[in-house]
């Protein structure tokens, strides 16, 4: 029966009513869930080497200037922030924004793909996703790249659904400016221009298609150049992890269990991979069933669309294929330069889960999850098991063992410039590096630091705790014997050893 104009409108402006509530519920909870306690630990060594990197001069940010290889566009925001509030403690919050902002992006993107009254499901999976949490509580590019991908997903929906300039418009300057944060962006940003390019394709709107495509190639178009000049002066030694089936499989649980449930990254890398997987099987097979629930719900809703076409080929082939790839041309595989994989992955489970009125499995589906990542949650900020690097608790353990006077030599130069941001001035240091390609260099750093050092000084080592499959660790530990080094402390990641000249 068709309502009145005036009980139509009473009932459009209660559901508008109603989602912002739920917006707005879930930003606060997005912002607790991110922001709460973000200070409780110290900065790791690639946040130390953020900020350092942050302070250079604007031009030489803009004009990336540093060793690394990833473009500016992070840099230069963060280093803008940083100097409007005027503390280095500004650039974890400056991740926490970019999160609770891509909350309220895959609102919108949800509104798109499932209407008004559903968008509320794929934002709270988004603001609960402990994968998400993890990355928008550390000063590094993650939490900026996985905004741009979301507001790339929202122009894409948005475009499927509607067409128009708007659509477009936020497609474009979204893709474009995810890679201008992450090269890595490239593939992710190609599979959903193939998938929405083919839907306009077919819809004979190959006009609006051109115009976005000629400008998204006009906008990234210098990332190539900064990228060949990035490599040619990259000289820093690397490693590279194989992709296989245990990575992708770690990967898609960790979108639930965000690395601090089962075992965890530390204990990981000292098993055997039959052990660890081993140690997953209960949360795998919990995670198994609540994802075929909210999975099969999320087919049912979305049916055959352009919409199932992108979520599926986003969450399920990019990665795989990404990684393949690395291992054929000797690149490896980095799972966080897929960060981006939590926004498909809400979108496609929130499909699912937003019929939840309709059955009590899918109820029980989408509280399970959310209890999994609670739990998470809590255990990433309460259990020493899962503590990440802290230089901070690493400088203090050391000035409680060290007298002032005594020296330190760090093993790793990446290591040593985070040690040194937490070491009181007067305090000496020096590095050497742990790649074996370099054992000139070491040897001749190790000699210079002990030439400064008087017979029966005491001195203090500092260095990573690396797994016995590290290619580095033969190196290190070959180092630590001819020093005749005392493992004193190990503490988040990190080992401290004692040593006599």
């Amino acid at each position: 029966m068709k309502l009145p104009p005036g009980d139509l409108s009473r009932q459009r402006a209660k559901v508008r009513a109603r989602s912002a509530g739920a917006l707005l519920a879930i930003t606060v909870l997005a912002l607790l869930l991110r922001g709460w306690g973000l200070h409780g630990t110290g900065f790791t060594a690639d946040e130390v080497d953020e900020l350092h990197s942050a302070h250079a001069p604007l031009v030489s940010i803009v004009l990336d200037d540093d060793e690394d290889r990833f473009p500016p566009l992070y840099r230069t925001l963060v280093a803008l922030w940083m100097r409007a509030l005027g503390t280095d403690l500004a650039s974890r919050w400056f991740n926490v924004v970019c999160g609770v902002t891509a909350v309220v992006v895959v609102f919108f993107a949800g509104r798109e793909l499932l209407g008004r009254r559903a968008a509320w499901a794929p934002a709270l999976l988004l603001a609960c996703s402990p994968y998400h949490i993890h990355y928008c509580r550390e000063g590094r590019a993650y939490a900026l790249f996985v905004l741009l991908i979301a507001a790339a997903f929202w122009g894409a929906l948005r475009s499927i659904r509607a067409g128009g300039i708007a659509g477009w418009c936020v497609l474009t300057l979204a893709s474009a400016a995810a890679v201008w944060t992450h090269y890595y962006a490239v593939p992710i940003v190609g599979v959903m221009w193939l998938v929405v390019g083919s839907a306009a394709l077919l819809r004979r709107q190959w006009k609006p298609l051109a115009a976005a495509t000629g400008c998204l190639l006009i906008l990234v178009a210098p990332t190539a150049l900064l990228l060949q000049r990035a490599m040619g002066d990259y000289s820093k030694g690397t490693l590279v992890a194989e992709f296989d089936v245990e990575a992708w499989g770690y990967m898609l649980a960790n979108q639930a269990l965000g690395f601090s449930a089962g075992p965890s990254m530390v204990e990981l890398r000292s098993l055997p991979a039959a052990e660890g997987i081993r140690l997953f099987v209960p949360w795998v097979a919990a995670l198994a069933v609540v994802w075929s629930v909210l999975g099969i719900a999320a087919l049912a809703r979305l049916g055959r669309s352009w919409q199932l076409l992108l979520l599926l080929a986003t969450a399920v082939a990019v990665v795989p294929v990404l990684g393949i790839a690395g291992n054929v041309i000797g690149v490896g595989f980095v799972d966080r330069y897929a960060a981006w994989l939590c926004v498909p992955y809400a979108l496609l489970l929130g499909a699912g889960a937003s019929l939840c009125r309709r059955s009590w499995a899918i109820q029980a589906a989408l509280f399970t999850l959310l209890a999994i990542n609670g739990y998470a949650v809590y255990q990433a900020r309460t259990n020493p098991r899962y503590a990440l690097e802290d230089f901070r608790a690493v400088a203090n353990e050391l000035n409680r063992l060290a007298d002032e006077q005594e020296a330190v030599l760090v093993a790793s130069p990446h290591m040593a410039q985070a040690l040194a941001y937490y070491l009181p001035e007067q305090r000496t240091y020096d590095w050497f590096p742990i790649f074996a390609e370099k054992s000139d260099e070491r040897e001749a750093r190790i000699a210079e630091f002990l030439g400064n050092r008087e017979n029966g000084e005491r001195y203090w080592i500092v260095s990573q705790w690396l797994p016995r499959d590290d290619t580095r660790r033969e190196t290190r530990d070959g180092a630590l014997r001819q020093l005749g080094a005392e493992l004193r402390a190990e503490l988040n990641q990190a080992e401290i050893y004692q040593a006599v000249k």
